[in-house]
């Protein structure tokens, strides 16, 4: 049997709410050469239950239930790519559901731009309900951009691939990077697309396919109250000095960002002194000169 052009890894964890808005959307896609891999990180709602119906669909290559909680997203989207067969791979969280565009388009971006090794939709931001609410997507319209320019200028300071359900990539690529992100409590996300982008081009697609539910209790609204998206997310510093050799302009540029971005942070967040020097230790090796001379 040919292997598909998609595999669609489903990672869920106690989204038994939303499983069938994510499977439905799934179902109504114009591209329909994929298989699902579906895979439940130990849930305790009825989300087994619910998975176990499509065990038997044409289009599930593999269901997989874990028998205790890994306690992060990442290792999950490890084993699906692991599993998977596909040139492309699409991470649909069960929390987000997409248009039924989302594969035709960006599939054929891929295509299109075969030095590309991950593309993204624009996001409807909505709510727990579906809703759209305040749109808050840093970019507003199409590119093709180099994946280094992309981490220099951007991904060095913040995460501007907002949703990883607004994201297909490039296989081969996907598999050869490094796993070191599964570690991560909630930036793993920001250090694959990091390392991914050191091989290959980043395409923006504006149009909304994708429905990211930002306004509810999920991951990423806890990390960003709790201090670990600068925890986990300094260490993105490190992957741009050991990938590039960086101006002291571009240094500069990236330690000042940092600086300023940490400032408030153990006021504004409760955090040990610990986290936070070690926090500041990171970005001083990042480029020791920049940090000293940000100090004045």
């Amino acid at each position: 049997m040919p292997s598909p052009t998609v595999s669609i890894i489903i990672p869920n964890y106690n989204h038994a709410r939303y499983l069938q808005q994510r499977m439905d959307t799934v179902w109504a896609q114009s591209f329909t050469d994929y298989e699902l891999i579906l895979l439940d990180d130990c849930s305790t709602d009825n989300s087994s239950s619910l998975l176990e119906a499509y065990r038997h669909h044409p289009k599930v290559a593999h269901l997989v239930f874990n028998e205790a909680n890994t306690g992060s997203p990442f290792p999950q989207w490890q084993r699906g790519i692991a599993l998977a067969k596909g040139t492309y791979i699409w991470i649909a969280e069960t929390d987000d559901f997409s248009h039924p565009d989302f594969l035709q388009q960006l599939v054929a971006a891929l295509q299109s731009h075969p030095q590309a090794v991950m593309a993204f939709s624009g996001s409807h931001w909505v709510d727990d309900s579906g809703t759209p609410k305040d749109d808050l997507s840093i970019y507003k319209t199409s590119f093709v951009r180099k994946g280094q320019e992309e981490i220099i200028e951007h991904l060095s300071k913040y995460n501007t691939i907002q949703n990883v359900s607004s994201v297909l990539f490039r296989a081969d690529a996907l598999r050869q990077t490094p796993t070191d992100y599964t570690r991560y409590r909630a930036c793993g996300d920001w250090i694959l697309y990091t390392t991914l982008l050191t091989r290959g081009d980043l395409i923006y697609v504006a149009d909304k396919l994708n429905y990211f539910r930002w306004y509810h209790s999920n991951t990423s609204n806890a990390a960003a109250k709790q201090g670990i998206w600068e925890r986990e997310g300094i260490d993105v510093v490190a992957l741009v000095k050991n990938n590039f050799s960086l101006t002291q302009a571009q240094k500069s540029n990236i330690t000042q960002f940092w600086k300023q971005r940490l400032k408030p942070l153990r006021r504004s967040i409760p955090m040990p002194y610990q986290d936070y020097c070690t926090i500041h230790k990171k970005l001083f090796r990042f480029s020791p000169y920049q940090y000293l001379r940000h100090l004045l």
